[in-house]
């Protein structure tokens, strides 16, 4: 089998039946009633709420490596991917492989939806010590949404 018919076939998987259909019909709808900003915004701030309801379960990490580990045995226990952490001369990589973003509320939402992964990712990095100068954005994604490229580093002044 292809590469892209398992990719396509796996993000099928990642949204339950029961929730897809729903999950789109709000995303469709949330984009028409606010601007794509507001609604990163919005996902931004769900983010925050994620992590800091997760904590918990990385209060005891010491290294990146320890960090990465705790993350993935987090997200493989919510069907919600994988990631990598690489740290880099003024910043930390981090390389989020099958989101569930675009399954669950469609490609179009991407733009916005991301906001989920930046806030979750910001608090968890602000918690452990990162300072108030370093934010996590978005620097990319794949073409069919399911990896999505992070950074944090310095703000952009």
């Amino acid at each position: 089998m292809a590469t892209d018919s398992l990719r396509s076939y796996f993000k099928n998987q990642q949204t339950p039946p029961q929730w897809g259909a729903v999950l789109r019909a709000m995303s469709v709808e949330m984009a028409a009633q606010a601007e794509a900003q507001d609604l990163r915004d919005l996902f931004f701030r769900v983010g925050e709420r994620f992590a800091a309801d997760m904590e918990a379960s990385f209060q005891n990490v010491q290294t990146l490596s320890e960090l990465e580990t705790s993350l993935n045995d987090f997200w493989a226990g919510i069907n919600w991917g994988w990631v990598t952490l690489v740290e880099a001369q003024d910043s930390i990589d981090i390389s989020h492989q099958c989101a569930p973003l675009a399954a669950a509320f469609g490609d179009e939402a991407l733009p916005w939806s991301v906001g989920v992964l930046e806030g979750f990712y910001q608090t968890l990095f602000t918690r452990l010590g990162g300072g108030d100068e370093m934010r996590v954005s978005c620097v990319g994604e794949s073409p069919d949404g399911m990896d999505i490229f992070l950074r944090f580093g310095r703000k952009k002044k």
